[in-house]
């Protein structure tokens, strides 16, 4: 934990694949403190015509989730939709105003840890 979700339409080279999920990755452990080894990034290609934005399709799309466990502040949090925002808009070309950012707490005894406990379990 944290998990990132990056969905974004069709067209990334291989190496802005690459570097959207290092990217990502190296702005959670920035922004928010996260050691590197709980970090995890799944990148989603929307296939086309499967993403319509203010009505219109065939437009550059990219969305990030991230899901944490419960407890950063409001302050950290605003610095990591920051911090990804800006490195879709500089690995990608998509426009910063095109580029969403949601962040998902979790409570302690919903998030569910290596070996099977609860992050509540383990003391986080």
């Amino acid at each position: 934990m944290p998990y990132v979700t990056i969905s974004a339409t069709k067209g990334l080279s291989a190496d802005q694949k690459k570097q959207l999920l290092e990217g990502s990755s190296d702005a959670v452990v920035q922004s928010i403190g996260a050691p590197l080894a709980s970090v995890r990034v799944l990148l989603h290609e929307l296939a086309d015509g499967n993403y319509l934005n203010g009505g219109q399709f065939a437009t550059p799309g990219l969305m990030f989730v991230v899901e944490l466990i419960e407890g950063r502040s409001d302050e950290l949090k605003a610095a990591l939709i920051s911090t990804l925002s800006r490195v879709g808009t500089e690995t990608t070309g998509v426009h910063e105003n095109e580029i969403r950012v949601r962040v998902i707490d979790f409570p302690k005894p919903n998030m569910g840890m290596a070996g099977g406990v609860t992050a509540m379990a383990m003391g986080r």
